[in-house]
């Protein structure tokens, strides 16, 4: 199954995450949008007349997705290991191997997306290894990074120089 997924690499600090896909003319980019929320822009996706596409809200508790139009329409949320994101579901599962992050994605029975931390934190970044599916849309490949890495933890002070 690995064969079927792409190759990219994620950069995280706390205001700014960034997706790169191998082999896509397109990167995604979330930047913090207020109190705890990051909005995720498609770099050359020009249907969205330079509006994020998505809009993760970490305030309330348990993580809420919404459309980042004037409406804010809310198009999903995350309830423990579950995202329902624009009405298809995903299941994350984690592998602590601390002190790097890893886990995994599943839409039914099948793996959409996989991640993998390189090394811990060390000053103001952290780096992922990802392979997704092809199929699946980088703002949502993002959307899932950003629910399981949580930057809006991320604390200021040592070692975050760039926040």
């Amino acid at each position: 199954m690995t064969d079927e997924l792409r190759p990219g690499q994620a950069d995280m600090s706390r205001l700014t995450t960034t997706l790169r896909i191998a082999g896509a003319s397109a990167s995604t980019v979330s930047m913090q949008a207020g109190y705890q929320r990051q909005a995720i822009w498609r770099g050359s996706d020009t249907a969205v007349d330079g509006d994020p596409r998505l809009q993760v809200d970490f305030s309330s508790g348990s993580a809420l997705l919404y459309a980042d139009r004037e409406q804010r329409q809310q198009v999903g949320e995350r309830l423990g290991s579950t995202v329902r994101l624009w009405s298809q579901e995903y299941r994350i599962h984690r592998q602590w191997l601390w002190p790097k992050l890893l886990f995994t994605v599943t839409s039914g029975e099948r793996t959409v997306l996989r991640v993998r931390e390189r090394f811990r934190r060390g000053g103001s970044a952290r780096r992922f290894d990802t392979h997704s599916d092809a199929t699946l849309d980088p703002v949502v490949v993002l959307a899932l990074i950003l629910l399981e890495g949580r930057p809006h933890k991320m604390g200021l002070g040592r070692g975050d120089t760039n926040s």
